[in-house]
């Protein structure tokens, strides 16, 4: 995939002195099957904090300081992992991921995607309350 110079300023990437060694102390064994499963989770969970996503990610064991190197490792390496895994941007503290090139500002998309959703669930629970009661 190919990214817009002003997209790809806003996906950070591990600094090249220090990159290795970062992943390095972080040990990741991470498989094509987790590729799959980190990219379907970040495009379900737009918006949210390293803590938060750290909360929520249930098969890996990511912690505040591990997730951040990974996100930025999958902006470093193109070649190896868009297509697979990422490009994620990090905006305003919260990570999203790139959703296509053809939308010039993925942050908005996410958002409004992630609103809907939580109306979706809100309205969900609403009608689940009307049939109980009745």
């Amino acid at each position: 995939m190919s990214l817009k110079r002003s997209l790809r300023k806003k996906c950070p990437t591990l600094d090249y002195q220090s990159g290795s060694k970062e992943v390095g102390d972080c040990n990741f064994d991470f498989t094509e099957e987790f590729y799959e499963k980190f990219q379907n989770f970040m495009m379900e969970n737009p918006g949210k904090t390293t803590k938060e996503l750290c909360y929520l990610i249930k098969f890996y064991k990511f912690d505040t300081k591990t997730l951040p190197v990974a996100l930025k490792l999958f902006n470093t390496a193109p070649n190896t992992y868009y297509g697979k895994c990422g490009p994620f941007i990090y905006k305003n503290n919260k990570w999203f991921p790139v959703y296509g090139e053809k939308f010039s500002d993925t942050v908005i998309i996410s958002q409004k995607n992630k609103e809907l959703c939580d109306k979706i669930k809100k309205l969900k629970l609403q009608i689940e309350l009307l049939n109980k009661s009745q």
